[in-house]
Formats: structure tokens, C-alpha cells, sequence
């Protein structure tokens, strides 16, 4: 999978065919950064980082910093492997629950989340998601498109998945 765009466009990020995630598709990040504009003089999370494409799509386009939450340990090894091959100093790695890691943390200025589809506490992510953001800040919620949630200014549907924006 290749960096779309940005400083470190066309750097590829090696995904192993042995892990069950479904990493965020090029259409739908496309969307997703084109939706975001610049990333310049922001922080960025990356909650349930998965392969982590999403928070190496932030540092190449700009993001001053980027921290990646994955809870298992053998994804989170991955994305910090794929690091190393990337120059950029600002990559946070912390292997932890999403919601717990959200209830103490820092403010951000774009979270992503892109937890297990039927996850069913959706809506305990997004109130502490959306607590989490800088005054101007945007959380983006990658769902199924059979989730039914409240709230969101944006959404964009590929396929199966959408995305949903909350701005505060």
C-alpha cells in the first residue's frame, strides 16, 4: 500500500496478510485528506491505527505530529517497522484500549478512528472523541455504512464503509 500524497508520496507501507484489518481503502482516503485540507500545525490521532496508512497519509500532508493507538501489539510492531522507513521525527506509538487511551489524553485537532465494524459502543467513541478536540477540531469516524448515527456535518460512502465528520 502507497502514501497518496504529500512529502512522502509513493512510499509504500508493507501490510501482512497474517493480521485481520481492513485498512482504509486509497478512494477513501483520498476523500478522507481532501475533505481535511492542510494538516499543517496540527496534531493527529490515530485511534485504532490498524496497518496505519492513515497516520503516515497525515505526516506526509503536514501533521506537526501524529500518535497512533492500536491495541494489538503485533499491528502496532508493523506500523512501527513502516516508521523507519519514513523521515519524519513526530510519531507517537502507543499500544492501548482506544476509549480508555481517550479518557486521559491530550487534545488533538483531527482524531480518525477506524474501529472494528460492529463495534457497539459507537456512541461512547464519539462524545469522548469529540471532548478530545481543539476549539476548530474535526473527528472522523470510519463505519459501516449499516451504522445509524446523530450529530455528524459530512459523510462520504464507499461501498460498504462511510465517513463521518463531527467539527467542534
Amino acid at each position: 500500500m502507497k502514501i497518496l500524497s504529500g512529502i512522502f508520496k509513493n512510499e509504500s507501507i508493507t501490510l501482512s496478510s497474517r493480521f485481520l484489518y481492513r485498512p482504509t481503502t486509497s478512494i477513501a482516503r483520498k476523500s478522507l485528506f481532501d475533505t481535511l485540507g492542510s494538516l499543517e500545525n496540527k496534531d493527529f490521532l490515530d485511534l485504532y491505527a490498524g496497518s496505519g496508512i492513515i497516520g503516515f497519509e497525515a505526516s506526509s500532508r503536514g501533521a506537526d505530529a501524529v500518535t497512533f493507538i492500536e491495541m494489538n501489539k503485533q499491528h502496532m510492531s508493523q506500523i512501527r517497522k513502516n516508521a523507519e522507513s519514513i523521515n519524519y521525527n513526530h510519531f507517537n506509538f502507543l499500544v492501548r484500549d482506544s476509549l480508555r487511551f481517550l479518557k486521559k489524553c491530550n487534545k488533538y485537532d483531527v482524531i480518525f478512528a477506524d474501529p472494528p465494524y460492529g463495534l457497539a459502543n459507537l456512541p461512547i467513541l464519539i462524545d469522548l472523541a469529540c471532548k478530545k478536540l481543539n476549539p476548530g477540531g474535526i473527528f472522523v469516524l470510519e463505519c459501516s455504512k449499516n451504522e445509524s448515527l446523530a450529530g455528524y456535518y459530512k459523510m462520504a460512502k464507499f461501498g460498504d464503509t462511510q465517513l463521518l465528520y463531527w467539527q467542534i
